[in-house]
């Protein structure tokens, strides 16, 4: 593992993703600087997932090979990045945006007329300074746990009896170029089945696993046991993020005290295999463990925005995305998703009185309803 696959894996995981979720952003009309990296990294990185589940689902079921599913994914990837880059690039030759520039100034230089105005002026920049010296401490307190623990399991690794199924299925697909026709335990063909288990044709995270193992050009066991928590780790984190400029109202002192106090909590939560604390500083490279770790706290943050308007949002756009995402990393994904959907939009009905915002919610859950199906009934 060199320079080169270090640099491949920031391309997959940071640069691509931000990319193509300045799509959401534009969607969703985000303009806060750190908000919209760290929005367009979530949403990004939701958007790949989605895909992913897209294309393996009926191709492993054709039986088509790894390399054709790659290729199709790399191929959607590209055009999603094309359209970005048209939505991007519009976006600085929009004649609105001198207008809003120019709108800010004119609004900063009334606000600081009037009688006292040199005064108010010294008193709101000393606040602010003093306000800004413990954010930026706080800041960097909340951004050094944040590397140690994504540093810690990707430098020391943590192993367990998983390996034998989930690494081996990717391991199989990259060494044979097939998709979840090899027996983990047996090494043999399998004929007649997909996969090991019934779910892992419904949720076929391995077959995702392996296909970025193609891409950057890494083995299965040291992609998701080193560089894979590496970047990850950060990416829940920048959830978590958002979800605080939500509760704190973007007062950024408090966001990253929010970061701290969660950074100590989940260092000091292996109490067991199954806490939270376990799943994203240890397990964070198994499916089960990215839908207790990112898609419950993506879809928690989408829920905090969806609520703050009663009629329909954008951010509901996300949701079947969601679905298409979190059927993908595991069987437990399709079906906490659609309950926390349906438990969702009970709850803003209640609240909001809104039949058709409620409808469109559950509607959201389609995607895990129909791989749900497949999981309970075993239909080919």
């Amino acid at each position: 593992m060199g320079f080169q696959s270090v640099l491949s894996m920031f391309m997959l995981f940071v640069v691509i993703p931000v990319w193509i979720g300045m799509i959401w952003v534009r969607f969703l009309r985000i303009k806060d600087g750190a908000e919209v990296f760290f929005m367009a990294w979530i949403t990004g990185i939701v958007t790949m997932l989605a895909v992913g589940q897209i294309v393996l689902v009926p191709m492993i079921a054709a039986e088509s090979t790894l390399s054709l599913a790659v290729s199709v994914i790399k191929m959607l990837y590209t055009v999603f990045a094309v359209i970005s880059f048209y939505i991007v690039l519009g976006r600085f030759f929009t004649p609105s945006v001198k207008s809003d520039i120019e709108n800010a100034r004119g609004t900063i230089d009334t606000d600081i007329k009037g009688e006292d105005a040199d005064e108010k002026r010294g008193a709101v920049k000393e606040n602010a300074g003093k306000k800004s010296i413990f954010t930026a401490v706080f800041g960097v307190a909340a951004a050094l746990l944040i590397f140690l623990q994504a540093f810690v399991p990707a430098y020391y690794q943590h192993i367990d009896d998983d390996d034998s199924r989930f690494v081996s299925e990717e391991v199989s697909a990259v060494v044979h170029d097939t998709m979840l026709k090899d027996d983990p335990i047996s090494d043999r063909f399998m004929y007649w089945d997909m996969g090991e288990t019934r779910k892992d044709l419904a949720s076929p995270w391995t077959m995702y696993v392996a296909a970025c193992c193609r891409i950057v050009n890494l083995a299965p066991a040291v992609f998701s046991h080193t560089l894979f928590p590496f970047f990850m780790i950060p990416i829940c984190y920048a959830v978590f993020f958002m979800i605080g400029c939500i509760l704190f109202r973007d007062d950024r002192e408090k966001v990253f005290l929010f970061l701290i106090f969660l950074s100590v909590l989940l260092i000091w939560d292996y109490t067991s295999t199954h806490t939270i604390g376990s799943m994203l500083l240890l397990r964070i490279w198994q499916g089960k463990a990215l839908a207790a770790s990112f898609i419950i706290p993506v879809l928690l943050l989408l829920f905090y925005r969806i609520l703050q308007q009663k009629e329909s949002v954008r951010e509901m756009a996300l949701l079947p995305v969601v679905s298409f995402a979190g059927s993908l990393v595991s069987g437990i994904g399709i079906v906490i998703v659609s309950i926390l959907l349906a438990i969702y939009g009970l709850v803003d009905f209640i609240y909001y009185r809104n039949g058709k915002k409620t409808l469109a919610i559950w509607m959201s859950a389609a995607p895990c309803g129909v791989y749900l199906v497949y999981y309970l009934s075993g239909i080919v």
